[in-house]
């Protein structure tokens, strides 16, 4: 164990504030570099919270500094500010979203809220995490699961690969339509998956056999994709050419007699039927002309 005077304590600082390399440091000090890298590793280490503060002490003293040059008018030292300003919200919107990665509770957070009909808000974490989940659902449905991660394992994100793959497990569970998804979909989503599974092997082989892998799993995405068969037959246009029909009211055009009003009216009255409903059946076959206020005050009386 590293024993401290109160003299490498106060070099320690200053070195870290420096952001000198732990070996360095450690060739400084005379110290085991195994040792020293333990020691800033373990969060409830005195070595480790000396040099976080002298790093924290140097940015402190730069950041303040460069706010006092930017407000005076400096115009470099004003660019530098704001720059700095919207680096550090972005890292601190990725530690939103990335840093708790690993913390299963962020996404069970929002499958609760979604389950149990949104109630109320969610907190700022959880939003930035939903709106990153359907991100990277659209950017798979556009680009495929390979594409996605690899998008996810480039800066700025920098995931590591099996933090990105567990974010689009997510993401598609989430917002997977499920049993509504179209066949032709779910052949597409299918064949990304063989997708990946080909350029993977395709990277990494090194043999005959390993070719023929990838081969044959080329030609089942192929398959899937219904690319073994031959194109839809095109259809001469005039098939689908529109007939016109012509429609009318006239018996006569089926050889039928045309209607007799009277004996229809006679048949209306000889009905098991309340007088208002007579009437409107009287109206519908044309027999009485329309009364649309009596209509109405009808309706108003039947519901009243």
């Amino acid at each position: 164990m590293i024993q401290l005077t109160d003299t490498d304590r106060a070099d320690l600082e200053k070195l870290a504030g420096l952001r000198w390399p732990a070996e360095k440091i450690a060739a400084f000090f005379g110290w085991n570099a195994a040792e020293l890298a333990a020691e800033l590793s373990n969060p409830e280490s005195e070595i480790r919270q000396i040099a976080l503060r002298g790093e924290m002490k140097a940015q402190f003293e730069l950041e303040s500094r460069l706010q006092s040059d930017a407000i005076g008018g400096n115009l470099s030292a004003a660019k530098q500010y704001s720059d700095l300003l919207k680096e550090r919200s972005f890292r601190l919107t990725k530690l939103d979203i990335f840093g708790a990665a690993d913390n299963p509770d962020l996404y069970s957070e929002i499958q609760k809220y979604i389950e149990s009909g949104c109630p109320g808000t969610l907190s700022d974490n959880d939003q930035l995490r939903l709106n990153l989940l359907q991100l990277i659902y659209a950017f798979d449905i556009r680009h495929g699961d390979r594409k996605t991660v690899r998008f996810l394992t480039r800066p700025p994100y920098n995931l590591s690969y099996d933090t990105a793959r567990d974010m689009l497990s997510q993401a598609l569970e989430l917002f997977s339509p499920g049993k509504n998804v179209s066949k032709a979909a779910m052949r597409h989503h299918t064949a990304e998956a063989y997708d990946t599974i080909y350029h993977s092997i395709l990277e990494t082989a090194k043999t005959p056999q390993d070719f023929a892998l990838a081969a044959g799993i080329l030609d089942k995405r192929a398959k899937l994709l219904q690319l073994d068969q031959p194109d839809p037959q095109v259809q001469d246009p005039l098939v689908y050419r529109r007939f016109w029909r012509v429609n009318s009211l006239d018996p006569g055009i089926l050889g039928l007699p045309p209607a007799n009003r009277d004996v229809l009216g006679d048949q209306i009255d000889r009905m098991d039927a309340p007088s208002m409903e007579k009437r409107r059946i009287r109206m519908e076959a044309g027999i009485e002309d329309v009364d649309i206020v009596k209509m109405l005050e009808d309706v108003v009386e039947k519901e009243n």
